[in-house]
């Protein structure tokens, strides 16, 4: 039987500024990004998309995505979205005998995404069949561990890991990359689908399994607001992205140097 590798764009319409998921950087709707390095993707067969935003289904549209409309329930979750989502697009290549071979999980404000990313993450399930997943994502070198704190009950900040001699804390504190922390960005997530047909309980992230392969980006996580959209203006024009913005402002042009003569010489 033959497997398609699919892409699947899960619409949580959960960012903070951008309701329905509107947001727009450098002339194109975030929900563009990730559809487009799935569109270039050496590896992905197929696109789509849950979402109930008209602006993210007109973008779905533009890459020749299918369409899903969200869960049925009141409040799903992100693993309601994600279930819901596989079954769907199991059914859908249920009709050709295809099966899904792999799922690329995508988000439309996380658009710090490449085809490189996604292809990085596929090839490495596909030659690798003892990993569980692939996620990307980006060091946080001032956000180790050790230095993150929470509040307590008397608004003061303790030490977010447990104090004393507990073992893993320990182990975190005392290991060589102690000063690196790797935060997801959820740009790329690649998934295998028996895990996702097996996941119960309240276990966080449990369709990531156990293995999992760090994509390794410099790029920003997901984009929730206003303030968060130059540092991705520039991520994306440091990977090659081209502004198609209207209302570019005409830079002038330099003016030459001229001698206290006059002369050009």
């Amino acid at each position: 039987m033959t497997k398609f590798v699919c892409a699947l764009l899960i619409d949580l319409d959960d960012a903070a500024d951008f309701q329905d998921s509107a947001g727009s950087v450098l002339g194109r709707p975030m929900a563009a990004y990730p559809l487009m390095a799935a569109r270039t993707s050496a590896h992905v067969r197929r696109i789509y998309v849950v979402t109930g935003s008209p602006p993210v289904k007109a973008a779905a549209l533009q890459y020749d995505a299918i369409i899903i409309d969200p869960p049925p329930t009141d409040k799903p979750s992100l693993k309601d979205y994600l279930q819901h989502g596989r079954h769907e697009v199991a059914a859908d290549l249920g009709h050709e005998d295809t099966e899904l071979e792999l799922l690329v999980m995508l988000f439309p404000n996380a658009p710090a995404v490449t085809k490189d990313m996604i292809d990085s993450g596929v090839e490495a399930l596909l030659d690798r069949p003892e990993l569980d997943s692939a996620l990307s994502v980006a060091p946080m070198d001032r956000w180790a561990p050790n230095l993150t704190r929470r509040q307590n009950a008397d608004g003061l900040l303790d030490p977010f890991l447990p104090a004393g001699k507990d073992p893993q804390a320990q182990a975190v504190l005392n290991s060589p990359e102690r000063a690196i922390a790797w935060y997801p960005t959820w740009g790329v997530t690649v998934l295998r689908p028996e895990i996702l047909d097996s996941i119960s309980g309240d276990e966080a992230w449990p369709w990531l399994g156990r293995k999992i392969l760090p994509i390794k980006t410099w790029g920003p996580g997901l984009i929730d607001y206003h303030w968060q959209l130059p540092g991705l203006e520039h991520w994306l024009k440091k990977t090659g992205i081209p502004d198609l913005s209207p209302n570019l402002e005409r830079q002038p042009l330099p003016k030459p140097q001229l001698s206290p003569t006059g002369d050009r010489r």
